[in-house]
């Protein structure tokens, strides 16, 4: 597995934080996705069955969905699962002549989360928004107090004059869980991000946040996947380890790795929070098992506290 990649999967930095050499860090500090262009792999193509539960689909197919950094990798890979459901996502992106070059031809609608007058009219008519921004600098207009902390905020207030009825956050297991002795600017992004959830808990809009451990560009549908409060999680050593595996180990082992989970399976649970009950007004960590997938998501979710994440 690439040496970022490796990263991403310990310290659980998920859509909010990548790959990094933009950073100023080496890319072996591994930091940070971009806003709209959350990656540089593109995303993997979700299978023509979503494999959601019948009830989420329909539910999917009558909800108004909005995904903020919808160009992103993760944020394209959520809306390539919501339109394989029979939904019709909208996609927030700040050029969408570039996102539709990048990704496709889908519903493109220009906005910025750092400039909060942009927002209003993309988020009016929404039910449900999706929030999978994030950026790849630490510092100045584009930095992740600017985009992860500040671009949350004016995303729920957006929300909140627009009638959303809820906001689904990615953040990432180490946001909750942050290593001792990381990187100082690997640390500040995590409490940049940390903070976000803060403001989403107590904004007044019912949220979920997905703290998915490191995203790995497999196929999903295999493994079962796990939703679990971050304080009944436990890091493994791997995941602890600073030592970057064979490039591709990861992506082709025949279990997938502990502490990772495959992009499709995140976007089929950001879809299956966006409507489900059982999510809302919870944070919770996604990971992938090594067993075949069984996903009881509501039954796992009823062992999640309501009100983690303030």
């Amino acid at each position: 597995m690439r040496t970022a990649q490796r990263l991403t999967a310990i310290w659980g930095i998920a859509a909010a934080l990548g790959a990094a050499a933009a950073l100023g860090l080496a890319a072996s500090q591994g930091l940070a996705a971009a806003q709209d262009m959350n990656a540089i792999q593109p995303a993997l193509a979700p299978p023509a069955d979503p494999q959601l539960p019948a009830r989420t689909v329909r539910e999917l197919r009558h909800t108004r969905v909005l995904v903020v950094g919808g160009s992103g990798r993760n944020g394209s890979a959520i809306v390539a699962v919501l339109e394989a459901a029979g939904a019709h996502p909208e996609a927030l992106t700040r050029d969408p002549v570039k996102a539709r070059e990048k990704r496709g031809d889908h519903a493109w609608v220009q906005g910025d989360v750092t400039e909060p007058a942009t927002l209003d009219a993309a988020f009016q008519g929404i039910d449900v928004v999706i929030d999978a921004a994030a950026t790849r600098e630490i510092e100045g207009p584009n930095g992740t107090e600017a985009v992860d902390r500040e671009g949350v905020r004016n995303v729920v207030a957006a929300a909140r004059r627009a009638g959303v009825k809820r906001i689904l956050l990615i953040t990432g297991m180490a946001v909750a869980l942050p290593p001792a002795g990381g990187p100082p600017a690997m640390l500040k992004a995590f409490a940049a991000k940390r903070e976000s959830e803060r403001i989403l808990a107590a904004g007044g809009v019912p949220y979920v946040i997905l703290r998915p451990t490191g995203i790995l560009d497999r196929p999903g549908g295999a493994f079962g996947v796990l939703l679990v409060d971050s304080a009944d999680y436990h890091p493994t050593p791997e995941e602890l380890s600073m030592r970057p595996g064979p490039p591709g180990e990861a992506e082709h082992a025949p279990l997938p790795p502990r502490g990772t989970i495959a992009l499709p399976d995140l976007a089929r649970v950001a879809a299956f929070a966006a409507v489900d009950p059982s999510a809302v007004n919870r944070a919770f960590v996604v990971t992938q098992t090594q067993t075949p997938a069984r996903d009881d998501w509501s039954q796992q979710l009823a062992r999640v506290p309501v009100g983690t994440g303030r």
